[in-house]
């Protein structure tokens, strides 16, 4: 795909194609009523605000989801822009780096166009989750966490209604799920989902939200988010050679305390 700069127009009539990472920074990708192609920086916030807005538009579904937690439809553009220059453009980063330390023959099973579009758009869902549950400071009680889990469904949703692939789709929607299939949300018996996409996204998210201070929480070291990421290994949660992957990558590239 050959990205290029159109002159800012006044209306909103595009589909959101994708998202990529320039010189660290993120921007997403859209298509324009006229066909032509364009990179907008995610700090657009009006852009992206009637983005969503006609994502939902399109897509009763997610009102639906919506309504079945009582959340009043509130698209909060500020999370969004604070995902993508952080957490969102960080967990690209890190599946690239374990997409870089898998062996060849594990490499040729995924696009690595369709990983880093996946990990730069996974959290979308979270424009519409309430802030006083996505910053809540301390833990989440059932009825927050299960709305706090919607948010992977609705960026499924939201996105479905965009020109976005299908692989993407379903890495975006599976982001929280793992190998062993106990997360959420729980695959249907008609689905089969690539799961080294989505280890690879799952085990990302993870290591940066670990390595990211949270309101609830302190920024971890890199040796405690790996020894945490390696439980999961011995639970059967994540593949030893996507944990491998990413041990490797910390290890080069990873340079922080």
């Amino acid at each position: 795909m050959f990205l290029y700069k159109t002159p800012q127009k006044d209306n909103y009539n595009m589909l959101l194609l994708g998202a990529v990472q320039i010189s660290g920074h993120s921007f997403f990708v859209y298509k324009d009523s006229d066909g032509s192609i364009s990179i907008k920086s995610s700090r657009e916030e009006k852009l992206q605000k009637a983005t969503v807005k006609k994502m939902i538009k399109l897509n009763p579904s997610v009102l639906k989801i919506l309504d079945r937690y009582k959340i009043k439809p509130c698209i909060d553009t500020k999370t969004l822009i604070e995902l993508s220059d952080g957490h969102m453009n960080d967990t690209c980063r890190v599946a690239i780096g374990i997409y870089s330390m898998l062996s060849s023959n594990l490499r040729a099973l995924i696009s690595e166009n369709t990983l880093k579009e996946a990990s730069m758009l996974h959290d979308l869902g979270k424009v519409l989750i309430p802030s006083k549950v996505l910053n809540k400071p301390t833990k989440l009680n059932k009825k927050e966490r299960a709305i706090m889990n919607m948010h992977s469904m609705i960026g499924y949703e939201l996105l479905k209604t965009q020109d976005i692939s299908k692989e993407t789709l379903e890495l975006v929607k599976y982001h929280h799920q793992n190998l062993k299939h106990s997360g959420y949300p729980t695959i249907k018996s008609s689905e089969h989902i690539h799961d080294l996409g989505v280890q690879i996204i799952s085990t990302a998210d993870k290591y940066s939200a670990l390595r990211e201070a949270r309101v609830y929480r302190r920024r971890l070291s890199k040796i405690e988010s790996l020894l945490i990421l390696y439980k999961e290994v011995l639970e059967g949660k994540i593949h030893k050679d996507i944990y491998k992957a990413l041990f490797e990558y910390a290890k080069k590239y990873d340079k922080a305390a």
